[in-house]
């Protein structure tokens, strides 16, 4: 009911255009889902903190604890919308006394800022923090510093007044994005499917951000300087026992059995129940490994192949884990002109060709010139949180980003990819692909690690400096008897047939780390008679085919008939 948990009065505003940032002209767009717009992904990492006298409204430690994991979960679920997550880092609790005044909510100057700024921000550089007081401030009296997040002017005030965590969980959502730049939703700002927003002014309960929010969010992106930290992962959260270990977090955590998660997913599990314990007779719940809750059968696939210098893992029957990901020896050549690194295969042509198609290649040294410069489309490296880059030296620059020629259809991208083309100044048409900030995919755009960049140099960390002799590749044909090649751990991985640890007796193939397919398989013999019986089945099906079209056409019967012409009798003399 809207009277029991909105705004007990409602205040005139009116927002300045943004003075840091250009307008975001987004208000005008229809009811498009936040799924159509590219965001950087981040995560808030935040600090808690618990007043006295809301402690005293529960008077229990627990019952607190799940109170705010609760609450701030709810934040954590909004900001997923957006591609951005929050985590409590840290949980302050006052269960004896307040250590200053936290009704004093002035934002910078307060004590309660002061007190924070002295011992919690100073100290671990957290994103965010948020008081949560039983009685002031009420959110229309409180404004949070715009462009605050992560620079120290960070400290927010939520006041309970005998609210549902759902509501308080929206007005700390509003609360922290508007610290971290977001204006607020103006009359033509609109929500997918949802009547209020939660950057309203006054929000309501709600789940969504508009599209002005969303607008919004992607300049403050852009920006160099603004929110840099929730780019940044921190270490292990605080007071992780009382917060990290829960029995419905899709982890499995010690003293459970397994964790199928929510309720909604429980109950569409077999093999493991709501208080994280095996359902009776089962012995494993997910996994790769883990087939009808019990463990897959020894020798079942649980890891293909990926490329050319990737190796495949089997079950080993007592774990409903697979085996860990086992490639080639660094160093194994995978073409004429180029080896294995990290399980990838380093040559530039076939790189080309995953990206851009059949018929793309490695483009010439003129090409790779826009990697002296400093785009996200041509450069050598960038920090994590920073979205300026760092440009190649002459010599580094085939380390850079890949570039890529004879490209014929567009390459079918991942979501927040793009391909860009430049024309050399041989006047050669260039393509590759941009890196950005918190892109939430796999950089597949960059020079491979590996690669080879200079005769008997490969590129390390965007930087022409290793030696194709310091990878020590010492597999040699005689090491697994001629049946096998070499992993990673430079075991042998045998050929189907041959067994492990190095191929010299017969068996069904693998290796100690990957394990080895089944000993019985299936075989499937082809014979010239069965293909015989398949010709004279076809062949007796043929000729009654044609002895009835014959018969058919023999007995065909000729009727006269008779032909009747009209003629214009001559008129009489």
């Amino acid at each position: 009911e809207r009277d029991a948990v909105g705004p007990m009065y409602s205040l005139g505003h009116r927002e300045d255009a943004d003075a840091l940032l250009p307008a975001a002209h987004t208000a005008s767009t229809t009811r498009l889902s936040h799924y159509t717009f590219p965001i950087h992904a981040g995560r808030v990492y935040g600090h808690v903190q618990c007043s006295n006298l809301m402690y005293q409204v529960f008077n229990n430690m627990t019952l607190v604890v799940q109170f705010l994991v609760n609450m701030f979960s709810m934040v954590d679920s909004y900001f997923s919308n957006i591609h951005v997550g929050y985590t409590m880092f840290l949980l302050s609790i006052y269960n004896e006394r307040d250590p200053v005044n936290l009704n004093d909510y002035r934002v910078p100057g307060g004590s309660a800022f002061n007190y924070y700024r002295r011992t919690f921000y100073n100290r671990y550089r957290l994103a965010s923090s948020t008081v949560l007081n039983r009685d002031i401030p009420h959110e229309g009296t409180f404004e949070p510093i715009q462009y605050g997040l992560c620079n120290g002017s960070n400290l927010l005030f939520v006041a309970y007044m005998n609210r549902h965590y759902v509501f308080l969980s929206t007005i700390a959502a509003n609360e922290i994005m508007r610290n971290y730049g977001m204006q607020y939703d103006v009359d033509d700002c609109t929500c997918f499917r949802r009547a209020t927003c939660i950057m309203d002014r006054l929000p309501l309960i709600t789940d969504r951000f508009s599209n002005c929010s969303i607008g919004h969010l992607a300049n403050i992106g852009f920006s160099p300087d603004v929110g840099r930290c929730i780019f940044t992962a921190f270490g292990e959260p605080m007071n992780k026992s009382l917060t990290h270990v829960r029995c419905g977090n899709n982890v499995v955590d010690e003293g459970e059995q397994c964790d199928c998660g929510s309720l909604k997913q429980c109950s569409v599990s077999d093999c493991c129940t709501t208080n994280c314990h095996f359902t009776k007779g089962s012995v494993c719940d997910k996994g790769s490994c883990c087939t009808n809750c019990t463990f897959s059968a020894l020798g079942t696939l649980c890891r293909p192949v990926k490329n050319i210098c990737d190796l495949p893992e089997y079950c080993t029957s007592t774990s409903q884990n697979c085996p860990d990901d086992f490639y080639l020896q660094d160093g194994t050549p995978c073409s004429q002109v180029s080896h294995c690194y990290l399980g990838n295969c380093t040559d530039r042509n076939i790189h080309c060709k995953e990206i851009f198609g059949p018929d793309a290649m490695d483009a010439s040294n003129d090409c790779y010139n826009v990697n002296l410069e400093k785009t996200r489309f041509g450069h050598c490296s960038r920090a994590a949180d920073l979205v300026f880059y760092e440009p190649c030296t002459l010599a580094n620059k085939m380390c850079g980003r890949l570039q890529c020629i004879n490209v014929t259809r567009l390459p079918p991208l991942q979501e927040h990819v793009s391909f860009h083309q430049s024309v050399s100044g041989m006047g050669t048409l260039c393509f590759g692909l941009d890196e950005h900030r918190a892109m939430g995919a796999t950089d597949v755009g960059r020079v491979r690690p590996g690669t080879l960049c200079a005769p008997g140099t490969i590129c390390i960390n965007s930087r022409c400096s290793g030696a194709v002799e310091d990878l020590n590749y010492d597999c040699t044909p005689e090491k697994c008897h001629h049946r096998g090649v070499c992993n990673n751990n430079r075991n042998c991985h045998c050929h189907l047939g041959w067994d492990p640890p190095v191929c010299l007796n017969r068996g069904s193939g693998g290796s100690v780390d990957s394990g080895s397919p089944p000993k019985k398989m299936r075989k499937m013999r082809e014979t010239s008679l069965s293909l015989l019986y398949v010709r004279v089945v076809c062949g007796r099906i043929y000729a009654f085919l044609a002895a009835v079209l014959f018969g058919v056409a023999t007995n065909y019967r000729s009727i006269p008939t008779t032909a009747v012409k009209s003629q214009t009798a001559p008129e009489p003399f």
